[in-house]
């Protein structure tokens, strides 16, 4: 049996076994609700939650990092199936940052330096940059261990993309909680985030999916 053979043997024995097609998805949604939830309870939703969804960059602040989500899991679950076609998911993880880049450049018209660097320097900062990660942290912890059953080839790529779509799973919880709405600031932080955690379960993924 060549490697290739290997690997395709092994992918169908973890889809009989343990299909994390339905099991990473679940596992998500599962420990985002409950990390997030818990935040949320101990710390509350802004109080004008209601009234600020009728802005499109308060929408924008949630639909983002959850469609970002979305694209990773579409993206980490072919990765841990050699020989699988990548979905359309994978094209989510390239709109995203666009739309970001393109909601701060409109936050940011006509705007000079100082009121620039106002909005992206607010106290809000600390917090983002601590809770998004610490939310995410138990997401990707169950995400690598599920991702341990897959047959990845590129382990440290599978890390990155499980690390973003558990970031982008946080960042989601997180955003109902912020009231910082420019996307001058969120698009800055949340990013900053992200970028952590991904980088971090890179790290990770390189040393736990490998085989």
């Amino acid at each position: 049996m060549n490697t290739e053979q290997l690997i395709q043997a092994m992918a169908a024995d973890t889809q009989r076994t343990r299909p994390l097609e339905a099991v990473l998805p679940a596992a998500l949604v599962a420990t985002a609700l409950l990390f997030g939830g818990i935040f949320l309870l101990l710390m509350g939703v802004r109080p004008d939650l209601g009234a600020a969804l009728r802005h499109f960059v308060v929408v924008l602040k949630t639909l983002l990092p959850l469609a970002l989500a979305v694209g990773a899991l579409g993206t980490v679950l072919h990765l841990s199936r050699p020989g699988d076609r990548p979905g359309p998911w994978r094209y989510l993880l390239v709109f995203v940052p666009a739309a970001i880049l393109l909601a701060m450049l409109a936050a940011g018209a006509g705007l000079a330096p100082a009121d620039i660097g106002a909005e992206v320097f607010k106290a809000g900062i600390a917090s983002c940059v601590t809770v998004i990660p610490l939310i995410s942290l138990p997401v990707a912890a169950a995400s690598l261990w599920l991702l341990r059953r897959g047959a990845s080839i590129r382990p440290r790529l599978t890390g990155a993309m499980a690390g973003l779509m558990s970031a982008g799973a946080g960042a989601t919880m997180y955003s109902f909680y912020c009231t910082d709405d420019n996307p001058l600031f969120y698009g800055t932080w949340y990013t900053v985030a992200i970028l952590v955690v991904t980088l971090g379960c890179a790290h990770a993924g390189g040393r736990l999916l490998r085989w």
